[in-house]
């Protein structure tokens, strides 16, 4: 029997590995591909670049990688009749289905550990690695376009032609808050800009620079007539401060206890203030706007901390889609018999792709929102795989 688990386990490894060198190869090159048409990334960039994607692509690629395997290998060894044949010697079916389940078992254990450790690093070195010079990005993209047009910054940028590090007649339109519209302009004959990732500011040096002003004086001003200062919005390509998928678990674990303690501290502490400039009858030593913005934060802190249980209860969710991918995909392999086996993975796949990640996505945005518990949310998709196994294993399994 050994011998008859071994062989097993061996056709899974091997279908196993090549389907998931041939995934991660596919979403790599697409992956690759995006961002090197978004920012222009060199050969050298895209090299450096390609060992920080391949982690990110594992807990997409290796669920579905595995269920093809398993639906390939039983379904052709149901349809040599090994199956009949483990049958008929009085042997449990489930003793060419265990090795399998064991490899999924130690797979999902891996997964979720890579998930909390190794593939946010990965994730947050991606970006370090395409960002890793700003400035060379920006003026990248101003050579592409001849302007740059975020709604998110402060600025509309257009220029004649750039020359190294040099923007050649630029025109800087500064946007009106709300509006669409530019209640500032600036011309100058050249300038040159300068990202400070610490300050996050960009600082733009211009040489022959002409300021005009429409309607009111907007709140910006140059620095010594030619150097003009813009912070760098939070949530611009510019920010490579990391994000919640970013994060570790041990960074997760951190954040979440300094979210809860400002929870539980921080309006309360400016209630007590209140209650006692009102007990000694000094009302008027009350910052209503410091309350305001208790309050306002309170709602914030809030909102984080569903954002970081989310983050926490999905990477286990998709560690354990890989255990329930095989305790659905083996059975139908072996009731499929080599029919077809594509035909066997697009029978399991497609409530995966129609159900089981609609759910995900459905429960991601149901614990963001705080309207149901993240460990209930994103475990829908699985109990309903789970369901699905429960109906088609024990005919499978059943002497």
């Amino acid at each position: 029997m050994n011998i008859l688990q071994r062989y097993v386990i061996f056709e899974v490894v091997r279908a196993f590995s090549l389907a998931l060198l041939t995934m991660t190869a596919i979403f790599v090159l697409f992956m690759v591909a995006a961002q090197a048409r978004e920012v222009g990334l060199s050969p050298k960039d895209i090299a450096e670049l390609v060992p920080y994607i391949i982690p990110s692509t594992l807990p997409y690629t290796i669920p579905v990688s595995l269920l093809f395997a398993v639906t390939v290998v039983y379904g052709r060894l149901a349809g040599d009749n090994e199956i009949i044949a483990v049958k008929s010697a009085g042997v449990s079916v489930f003793s060419v289905l265990w090795p399998t389940f064991n490899l999924a078992i130690v797979l999902s254990v891996s997964l979720l550990y890579l998930s909390g450790t190794w593939i946010p690093e990965s994730t947050h070195m991606t970006r370090l690695v395409v960002f890793k010079d700003l400035e060379d990005m920006f003026y990248k993209w101003l050579k592409k376009d001849h302007e740059f047009n975020n709604a998110r910054w402060p600025f509309l940028i257009k220029v004649l032609d750039v020359k190294g590090k040099t923007m050649i007649e630029p025109t800087f339109k500064h946007r009106v808050r709300g509006k669409d519209d530019f209640d500032l302009t600036i011309q100058a004959k050249t300038a040159t800009l300068h990202i400070d990732l610490k300050a996050k500011l960009v600082r733009v040096f211009f040489e022959d620079a002409e300021v005009q002003h429409k309607g009111n004086n907007p709140d910006v001003v140059l620095i010594n007539n030619n150097t003009l200062e813009m912070p760098i919005p939070s949530d611009s390509q510019f920010n490579v401060d990391k994000r919640i998928q970013e994060y570790t678990n041990r960074d997760i674990r951190a954040e979440l206890k300094e979210q809860r303690r400002l929870i539980a501290t921080e309006r309360l502490r400016e209630s007590i203030k209140c209650a006692f400039n009102v007990a000694g009858g000094t009302t008027d030593r009350i910052n209503w706007f410091d309350v305001r913005d208790a309050s306002v934060n309170y709602g914030y802190y809030l909102r984080k901390c569903d954002e970081l249980e989310t983050e926490w209860w999905l990477r286990l969710s998709m560690a354990c889609g890989s255990l329930m991918f095989v305790i659905l995909g083996a059975p139908v392999g072996i009731r499929f018999a080599r029919r077809d086996f594509l035909s066997a993975f697009i029978t399991c796949f497609m409530p995966i792709i129609t159900i089981y990640y609609p759910l995900m996505l459905f429960g991601v945005n149901m614990s963001k929102e705080g309207m149901l518990p993240a460990y209930i949310s994103l475990f829908i998709g699985n109990v309903i795989l789970a369901v699905l196994a429960g109906l088609v294993l024990p005919p499978v399994v059943r002497h």
